[in-house]
């Protein structure tokens, strides 16, 4: 058995995925091996990843085009090692990626090992995310990626990723979180997320898309036995608002308002004292501080009825539209 495997879905990925071999096979750490799983590519990406099926450490299968989440559930099933990272196809890793985080999660039997990450946009860094201690610095990221998983963990509480078009990776983490792991916060910042304008997850959230099921995400998420409900929830709370920011700013207003209302008629159902989280008043340990000023400037505009005000004022979206 190897120590670590690096699980790889690949889509589409002709100008980016050598960079992301060459980063993988450049490691300071030995014990390790690559599953690369080509999901259907229409381009060059299996044909540049076949000039690498002599290495040793690399193992590559390809299948009909299922989407990541499936893929990743199907690399888990593949994977050899004590241990899973993954890494997405269009990304890169420093060199000291994999030593680093397996020291951290056998340091004292961890299940679960969480780190930061550098976004990149063209050739410039666009921001750090550098984790700080605290209980809710697992929440930060929550992707699959800058993370070290003990595989008989998700083996064991069948934890797999949720074949939905919002946000796959999510579900995955929090079900982990869920079943209480013993975790490892750390400051790495190795891992580098590349921004792909046309990559599934960056287009699916452009404007307000019908196919993104966020409600469905949330329901599955918004868990009643986890240690701590509240925190869960802030999450949940601090979810929604982001997607109606982030996906907000380029709808029209009616768009915004609609989603709005969607959304939060869904957390006085299932949330009804959201407004009273204790974590909207008091940023929890291990938040990023603007982000949840952010958060709570808006609970306060939802409570005092001034969400369609701001609306006037954030949504680009039908520049011409009646206000």
């Amino acid at each position: 058995m190897v120590k670590v495997s690096i699980i790889v879905p690949v889509y589409n990925v002709e100008k980016y995925i050598k960079r992301c071999v060459d980063s993988l096979l450049n490691q300071t750490f030995e014990d390790y091996e690559l599953v690369f799983i080509n999901d259907g590519s229409k381009d060059n990406s299996l044909e540049i990843l076949n000039t690498y099926k002599s290495n040793p450490k690399i193992r590559i299968y390809t299948q009909s085009n299922k989407g990541p989440a499936l893929t990743r559930n199907k690399g888990i099933k593949l994977a050899r090692g004590k241990y899973i990272m993954f890494v997405d196809s269009d990304d890169y890793v420093l060199e000291n990626y994999i030593e680093t985080y397996y020291n951290a999660i056998t340091e004292n039997d961890y299940d679960l090992v969480v780190g930061g990450y550098q976004k990149i946009t063209g050739n410039h860094i666009d921001f750090i995310r550098k984790l700080k201690e605290g209980e809710f610095a697992k929440y930060i990221v929550t992707g699959p990626v800058s993370k070290l998983y003990r595989k008989d963990f998700l083996i064991n509480h069948n934890i797999k990723f949720l074949d939905t078009t919002a946000s796959e990776d999510i579900y995955f983490n929090v079900l982990a979180y869920s079943k209480n792991p013993k975790i490892k916060v750390i400051d790495d910042i190795g891992y580098f997320y590349y921004y792909n304008p046309i990559s599934l997850s960056n287009t699916l959230h452009k404007g307000f898309n019908q196919k993104v099921d966020i409600l469905g995400l949330v329901t599955k998420i918004n868990y009643k036995n986890i240690n701590n409900v509240e925190l869960n929830q802030y999450f949940i709370i601090r979810y929604l608002i982001w997607y109606l920011l982030y996906s907000g700013t380029s709808a029209t207003r009616k768009e915004f308002m609609f989603e709005y209302n969607k959304l939060f008629q869904w957390l006085e159902k299932n949330i009804p004292n959201y407004r009273k989280n204790k974590y909207i008043i008091n940023c929890p340990k291990g938040e990023i501080r603007k982000i949840h000023l952010y958060i709570h400037i808006f609970i306060v505009l939802d409570k005092l009825s001034l969400v369609s005000w701001f609306s006037k004022i954030y949504c680009r979206g039908g520049k011409n539209e009646k206000r």
